[in-house]
This record gives structure tokens, sequence and C-alpha cells, in this order.
């Protein structure tokens, strides 16, 4: 066969494609599509291209200045790319039909970071694994659901994480939100998706649904680490809730399979009500309330000497608590210029310094001051050098803060630390949680070394 006649072959859809000539033609198409990214970026644009940012940011285009340097670098390398999409989509077809799967799956070749479970995936699946190859616009409906257990169990779980994931990004990235349609739609959508796509084919256990459940809503997680939308600490504060409604998810498609298809029918409608709910969201114009939180700690000083604590005492040590150590921010050290009304007080974290100016000064009773800048909550947990999630950026905020003393006695005082908040994140019930924990913490850090210095012999 010539080689023009060979490239034809290649380029035919309705033409199978085995494992060997998928995985040697797709690895050959990544490394000439990265050699020439990669090119780009150095001789073109003076910066670098490594492989991990095919799936970092994927939304970046969408958030930039149409002006900007950094957009005209990423519509030349789209550019680029078009004609590796094309041969991409050619490959996946091909491989789909030999399978015996549906081309319908096609569309996980253009969602980052699934694309390459796909790639995996569709290297290691054997030929006619669904019966006969499927012919484009003739195929079976059946062709659209695998039939394996494990492999519907697999893909059910794949659609509905990449689903999710696309909607995480639109949310998260493209509209600023972080809501009730993130944190109690998505997940519930997953569970409940995952379950309903798999009773299709196959009566789902109680037991059943809850793993299919369970490892949808972790994928999902995974997903979103390696994507860099969002860091350790925050997936792990997330997941509480994620996996409660989940599994909630999952136990409605469990009690529904018995009209499955029926139920299955208005999943696309679901999909999109998320975005449209997370759209109002994020238009509603509304002043986020304010929370505080009260910690107080008994020490065996008087208030005079208390009070001079206050402003004069040593660097805190290291933190033992591990959410101080996997990033969160916490005290160092405090300091204040001035005296009285007016005067300023910083309080210098671990990453930054919060400005504070005072407002109330009542000598060895109380001391009170508003937060004029502060640093980021947090420094995500993250394989990815400087993630900054979108979250960072005022959707947590000190507003203010005091310090009460109260005598217990000639040698004892309760000192009192007040911090108020504003919380963006919803649902709020569940975000205040843990965040009161985390600000209790702080504060027993910062008026348990207090005592310590005060009471510590002269």
């Amino acid at each position: 066969m010539g080689f023009y006649s060979q490239i034809k072959e290649i380029l035919k859809v309705s033409v199978p494609i085995d494992r060997k000539r998928f995985f040697i033609s797709g690895v050959i198409l990544f490394f000439v599509k990265y050699g020439v990214d990669r090119s780009l970026s150095y001789f073109v644009f003076n910066r670098e291209w490594w492989a991990l940012d095919y799936i970092k940011n994927p939304t970046a285009l969408f958030t930039l200045d149409p002006s900007s340097e950094d957009f005209t670098f990423y519509i030349t390398l789209i550019g680029f790319s078009l004609p590796f999409l094309y041969l991409g989509t050619v490959l996946c077809l091909k491989r789909l039909r030999s399978i015996g799967l549906s081309p319908f799956w096609v569309f996980l070749f253009f969602v980052p970071a699934l694309n390459f479970l796909m790639f995996f995936l569709l290297c290691l699946l054997p030929e006619g694994l669904y019966g006969p190859s499927k012919i484009i616009g003739n195929e079976s409906s059946d062709g659209f659901i695998p039939k394996s257990k494990l492999i519907v169990s697999i893909w059910s779980i794949l659609i509905t994480a990449s689903i999710t994931l696309l909607f995480s990004l639109f949310s998260t990235d493209i509209l600023k939100t972080y809501g009730a349609s993130l944190f109690i739609g998505g997940p519930f959508i997953i569970g409940f998706t995952s379950v309903a796509l798999y009773s299709r084919t196959e009566f789902v256990g109680f037991k059943q649904a809850l793993l299919i459940s369970a490892s949808a809503i972790s994928l999902a997680g995974f997903l979103t680490f390696i994507v860099a939308m969002e860091g350790v600490i925050c997936l792990m504060m997330a997941a509480p809730l994620a996996y409660f409604l989940g599994f909630l998810g999952g136990g409605i498609a469990y009690l529904l399979q018995a009209k499955s298809k029926f139920v299955s029918s208005f999943l696309p409608f679901l999909f999109l009500i998320l975005p449209s709910l997370a759209y109002l969201e994020a238009n509603m114009d509304r002043e986020s309330d304010w929370y505080m939180v009260e910690t107080s700690l008994k020490i065996s000083a008087s208030k005079e000497k208390v009070w001079k604590g206050l402003f004069e005492f040593s660097d805190i040590p290291e933190p033992k608590e591990l959410i101080f150590n996997a990033g969160v921010s916490y005290p160092v050290r405090a300091r204040v210029e001035g005296k009285g009304i007016g005067a300023i007080r910083y309080c210098e974290f671990n990453n930054g310094v919060f400005v504070e100016e005072i407002t109330e000064w009542d000598e060895n009773t109380s001391l009170g001051f508003n937060v004029v800048r502060q640093p980021d909550a947090m420094k995500e947990l993250s394989p990815y050098k400087n993630i900054r999630p979108t979250h960072l950026d005022g959707y947590f905020a000190s507003k203010k803060g005091s310090f009460q003393l109260v005598s217990l006695g000639k040698n004892e005082t309760l000192l009192i630390g007040r911090t108020w908040f504003q919380n963006k994140f919803g649902p709020t019930a569940y975000w205040n949680v843990w965040i009161h924990w985390i600000l209790h913490k702080i504060h027993y850090r910062v008026l348990d070394h207090i005592r310590n210095t005060v009471e510590a012999p002269s």
C-alpha cells in the first residue's frame, strides 16, 4: 500500500484501528504537538511551556484581557492545535468503532485531564469488546451504554465527573462564585447521575450504588486537584458535604432505577439547571452578613500585666497543628505603633501581615480594631507552584477584631479574643463550621502564647 493510500486509510473514520497503531499514532501526535507548542513558546513568546501546562488552568483564555500578550499566546497555541485536534478526533472515532462503542464518547477527548485517561483506556480495551463495529449514523442505541459491568461503571463515573468538572470550571473561573449550586447541586448530581447511568443496563444494589457514587465524587475531586483548580486543604474541607450529598443522590437514583430510562432522559436538563443556578447566584446583589467567633482563656495574672502582654510578646513558636502545617495561615508575632485610637496594629502571619487600625482603646480593659489589609487565608497544598484559587480573593474576609480583659480576682484574668468575618461561600452554615474551627485555633494560638508570656517568671 502506497504512502498516500496509508494516509487516506488513517484519515478514514469508517476504518477501525487496533490498539498498537492507536497508541503509536497518539504518542507521535502528542510529542509533535508538544514540540510545536514548546518551540512557539520559547522562540516567539520567550516563555517556557511544559506538558503539565496542558491541564493547568484550562479556562485561562476566558479570563484574560484580549489586548494582553497572554491572550495572544493562548490564541496562537489554539490555532496551531486545530490540525492535531482534528487528527486526534479521527483516531478516537476509529478506535471507538474498533472496540464497538458509540462515537458519542469522543467528547471526552476535549475535556482537559480526562483526555489522557481516555487515551489510556482506549489503548487497553480490546477490539470488538461490544460486538461488531458501529457505522456512524446507523448504530444501535444499545451501543451508547457498554454491557460489561466493570466498563459500564467506569464510563458512568467518567461521564459524570467530566461534566461536573466543566461546571466547576464555569462556576469558579468564569462566574467567580462558590455557592450552593457548586457545593450542593454538584455533588448531588454526581451521585445521582453516575448511578442512574449504570442502572440503565444493570440492576444496582444499595451498596453498589454507594460505591459508584463515592467513586464518582472521588474522581471529580481528583480531577479538580489535577487541573490545579484547588489544593488539598479545600478539597478535604469540602469532602464531608460532597460525599454525603453524593450518597444522597446515588440513593435516590437507586430507588428510582425501575424507571431508569425515564430518569436518564432528564439528566441533560439537570446539567442545564446547575449553570443556571450558578449564574443566578453570581448575579445576586446582596451583602454578606458578618459573623463573630469568640475564644476565651484564663490567665493567672493581673489585668495590667495581661494588657501589657498584648503589646509585648516574643515570636510565637512554630505550630504543631496539622491544619497550619498543611497551609492555613497562622500568626507569628504582633506589634502596635502608636497609642490610643488611631494607632496601627500589625499582626504578622507566616504569609503576610494584617494591618489593623485601633478603634477602641480602654486601657487594661479592651482593645478593638478594624482590618485595613490582610494576606491570603492559606497557601494551598499542591504539587503546582504558586497555585492561587479564585476563592482567596475576598470570599473569606476578616473585618474587625477585639481583645477584652475581665478580672476574675486579684491575680486572675479572663482574656477574650473576638473576630468578625464575612463568608461568601455557600452553603454558609456548612462553611462557617470550618471557619469557626480554624479561627478558634488561631485565637488560641495567640491567647495561649500571651498566657505563657505573662505567667512566665520574671
